[in-house]
């Protein structure tokens, strides 16, 4: 394996959105944490990256980009989709590759393959941060929970009717005794 290629465990988190591009920008999303024992190789990569593309551009001006991640690891990606970045491999524990209808959710386990490899662009120099591929060890399906038998009718009985409102109104308005502080969320 080369120097500048990590492979680690780690855990989803924040907004995931995996495996199909979607949303405003057309892109997948995923968010981890580099291991702590990792994040100094990381930083030193970083360093090295800096130096090298000082060197190459001899003296000109030049602006460090700055690293991927943050002081804790946390590392916010997008991928995929309109991104720059292109879509990974996503695999099973037996290498098998995930359905793209899997839901994949914050808290699941996963290894990652990532190259770091320095760049200059023009006047920038960086530190690429690429995610070759993923391997999930340990899927959180979402936390969802079922409502039992509960009908349409048990839950209209459990909320009571607010005064004035009437569904489909254009109008509703809440009655004058309730106020914001009187929502129990």
């Amino acid at each position: 394996m080369s120097d500048n290629r990590f492979v680690f465990a780690t855990t989803l988190e924040g907004y995931i959105n995996a495996l199909v591009p979607s949303g405003k920008f057309n892109n997948c999303s995923i968010g981890f944490r580099i291991p702590d024992e990792l994040i100094p190789e990381f930083d030193q990569q970083y360093e090295n990256a800096i130096e090298w593309g000082k060197n190459k551009l001899a003296g000109k001006r030049s602006t460090a980009e700055l690293p991927k991640w943050d002081e804790s690891g946390y590392v916010k990606l997008s991928y995929g989709g309109d991104s720059n970045n292109p879509m990974f491999p996503w695999v099973d524990t037996d290498g098998q590759p995930i359905p793209v209808n899997t839901q994949i959710w914050k808290g699941t386990k996963v290894r990652l393959i990532v190259d770091l490899k320095p760049y200059v662009y023009t006047t920038k120099i960086g530190l690429s941060f690429k995610v070759k591929g993923a391997q999930i060890v340990s899927l959180n399906s979402g936390n969802g929970s079922d409502s039992g038998d509960i009908s349409d009718d048990d839950v209209a009985a459990i909320f009571g009717v607010a005064d004035g409102f009437k569904v489909g109104s254009p109008n509703f308005q809440p009655s004058p005794t309730e106020t914001a502080d009187d929502l129990p969320f």
